[in-house]
């Protein structure tokens, strides 16, 4: 493997792998007055050169001028086994620009893959967005990394239209110097080997395309959740949050009985199959929670009737593991089958439960290798021993089904939909730790390997509303598994207003693929990168975590990796327009607070500020947006929910100029607007949930 290139009238392609990487890459000279266009045209032939990674073939071109500029430049490309570069040799002082397209695999994520300027920006995209601070695009069906480099200005840039990617340089350079104004390395098997997880499997979101979303019983009932309890919080879900787009239901350790096939009737008089059909009925995906290489039950009937089926240490003793259950061997034939692929397939294809979390697996790698010689097939290592169950159970409920890995277990790649990336959470404060922790060192995995749970939101006092709204758009921000475990029909109205502006977890990919220190101070600025057809714009979390982070947090255009520019900001919770970004704006912030901002470029007047659907401001509401300057007609098409009251914000006066609003129509639902500060709010209000059409002329 090896890079190639092959002129294109007058054009570089470059090839990796025989694979078409850079398309079309053409040259500009530029000076105080003109701009010369140059074709490219062979220069001798092109010769290898030995070198200690490997032979390099160097390419020598000479920049030919389409009308008039210099005849005299010259191009060299040096073709490695990893790394291609282009250097210029002009005679005279002369800027350059390149351009050309880039294309990296099946589904290219623009990111960073190690700390940089600003690294304590935390950044994510929704959609094809752009950012300066990137210079990386990675491929995860391939494992490899396509790293940029220059010796002066570049930037990879996506196409929200397309989801094409451009590569852009320019430098400015004279005789004597020999600058690299583009350089381009491949950097194989990232994960396996960079990241060292060697059972990395790329996360095929074919049959999942949004991580879930829904209810979880642990936190607030833990092994006293019941069949009555789960039928009231359904009922009430169903009202309250499914039309938010809440769609799982899950219960937590304390149903099983002898084993988890068999359910305790003091809790659940109607089994399994029974309270499984009732939350199908209200419209959502029952969720269960199995530890599955125990038996459930400290002092189980099997331990007597199955004991070849018992993992044992060394010493003889059953093996004793999460909860002093005690485990069973998974290499042993009827574990495999009257264990494993029993439960499960009752479960997924007899009771029809949707969504399986299985507990405490972080660790199962260590106890196979202290019980090795004692397992029925010895010669397996822990780590097949463990695959080699998770694969049953995979099979067992099919792909269409969602399988929760709990915890941190980077053995179980390849078969899970989701891993918990960390520790339980609790309802104090201080617990939210064990989420900061999880979320700022894994997060990068997310939609690669899986999708990540950094563990439940918990939005129900004794925590002020404050640290609710912070944990909650972390999670809103993030795009992480949201699964809420709180009492909700006892929530307070505020609490409630936090989990419909949140739900449900949206398509998020990390743009940092690095891991940030599993302790504090953990990062205070979290900035989505939202892009789709209509606009692009970022949402910005400014977070004081606890007393020992910064109280002033302080925003820039180079700090969030924005082209220079006019900027606008809009306070998401607070619902108020802020005025411009300028050269930065700092923010106090109160110990457990957040701040969440809307920051969009000042391109035009009109110009949305925000809606109040979702955190993400329009990402999953606002479908269409156009803006007709000629006969000041701004139209648009959102999905409203049923008797929520649906606000857009927009800004109608700005440096002098003022549109105030003529006629405002909808084609199916009532409409009300009033002018405040420069500020236009629509509130579209629909008894059912649908498409709405809105159509604002404004006075000419």
């Amino acid at each position: 493997m090896s890079w190639k290139i092959k002129l294109n009238n007058g054009r570089i392609d470059a090839f990796y792998d025989d694979q078409l990487v850079l398309e079309g890459v053409e040259l500009r000279g530029y000076d105080q007055e003109d701009e010369i266009k140059f074709l490219l045209a062979p220069y001798g032939k092109p010769y290898p050169v030995a070198a200690p990674a490997g032979e390099q073939i160097v390419y020598i071109l000479k920049l030919v001028p389409q009308n008039t500029g210099p005849t005299d430049i010259i191009m060299e490309i040096f073709c490695g086994p990893l790394r291609l570069a282009l250097r210029l040799y002009p005679r005279k002082p002369l800027g350059f620009k390149l351009s050309g397209m880039v294309h990296w695999g099946w589904e290219p994520y623009l990111c960073r893959i190690e700390p940089g300027q600003f690294k304590d920006v935390v950044q994510a995209a929704l959609g094809p967005a752009n950012s300066l601070l990137c210079d990386c695009l990675f491929d995860k069906w391939t494992d490899r990394v396509l790293r940029f480099n220059a010796d002066d200005i570049f930037q990879i840039k996506a196409n929200p239209s397309t989801g094409d990617f451009w590569v852009e340089s320019q430098l400015f350079t004279q005789f004597g110097s020999i600058p690299e104004i583009l350089a381009v390395e491949v950097i194989n098997h990232f994960v396996t080997e960079h990241r060292s997880m060697p059972h990395y499997v790329p996360y095929d979101r074919t049959h999942h395309p949004l991580p879930p979303s829904g209810w979880e019983s642990w936190y607030c009932y833990g092994r006293q959740t019941s069949e009555e309890i789960l039928i009231r919080i359904t009922d009430w879900l169903a009202k309250h949050l499914k039309p938010f787009g809440c769609e799982v239901v899950q219960w937590d350790d304390g149903y099983q009985d002898e084993n988890w096939l068999e359910w305790r009737r003091d809790l659940f008089p109607h089994g399994g199959k029974w309270i499984a059909d009732y939350i199908h009925s209200k419209g959502f995906k029952p969720g269960i929670w199995v530890l599955p290489q125990s038996l459930g039950k400290i002092d189980s009937k099997l331990l007597e009737t199955e004991p070849d089926w018992l993992l044992c240490k060394p010493d003889g003793e059953v093996f004793r593991g999460f909860a002093n259950y005690p485990y069973v061997d998974p290499t042993h034939p009827e574990v495999k089958k009257e264990w494993f692929q029993k439960i499960f397939h009752t479960m997924a294809r007899e009771w029809g439960i949707d969504f399986f979390k299985i507990d405490g697996e972080g660790e199962m790698q260590q106890w196979y290798a202290l019980c090795r010689d004692q397992l029925y097939d010895p010669s397996l290592t822990p780590d097949e021993a463990y695959r080699g169950w998770l694969k049953i159970i995979r099979e067992a409920i099919g792909q269409e089904r969602t399988l929760l890995i709990c915890a941190t277990q980077w053995r179980a790649m390849g078969f899970g939909d989701c891993c918990r990336t960390g520790t339980d959470v609790g309802e104090q404060w201080p617990a939210v730790e064990p989420a900061l922790r999880a979320t700022f060192s894994n997060y990068w995995m997310h939609t690669i390997a899986w999708y990540c749970d950094p563990d439940v939101l918990i939005v129900r006092p004794p925590l002020t509303l404050e640290q609710a709204r912070s944990w909650a758009s972390l999670l809103g921000l993030s795009g992480q598994v949201l699964l809420n475990s709180d009492p909700v029909h006892e929530l307070p109205e505020e609490r409630v207003e936090l989990l419909r502006r949140i739900f449900p977890a949206q398509d998020i990919r990390p743009m940092d693929l690095w891991s940030h220190p599993p302790h504090g101070p953990y990062p205070q600025i979290w900035d989505l990168k939202v892009a789709t057809n209509w606009g692009q714009w970022d949402v910005v979390g400014l977070f004081r975590w606890f007393e020992e982070n910064a109280a002033e947090v302080k925003i820039t255009t180079e700090l969030l990796g924005l082209p220079t520019g006019r900027y606008v900001l809009y306070d998401v919770w607070e619902k108020s327009y802020l005025g411009e970004l300028g050269n930065g704006r700092t923010f106090q912030i109160d110990p457990g607070a957040c701040r969440v901002l809307c920051i969009r470029a000042l391109t035009q007047v009109p110009l949305l500020l925000g809606t109040n659907r979702h955190i993400t401001q329009g990402y999953p509401d606002l479908l269409n947006l156009k803006w007709d300057s000629t006969h000041k007609v701004m139209t648009g098409q959102s999905t409203v929910v049923e008797n929520d009251p649906y606000q857009i914000r927009i800004l109608v006066e700005s440096n002098g100029k003022k549109y105030l609003p003529d006629k405002i129509e909808t084609d199916c639902c009532n409409v009300t607007y009033h002018l405040e500060d420069g500020v236009l709010l629509v509130t579209l209000t629909s008894k059912i949930s649908q498409r709405v059409n809105w159509q604002i002329q404004f006075k000419k």
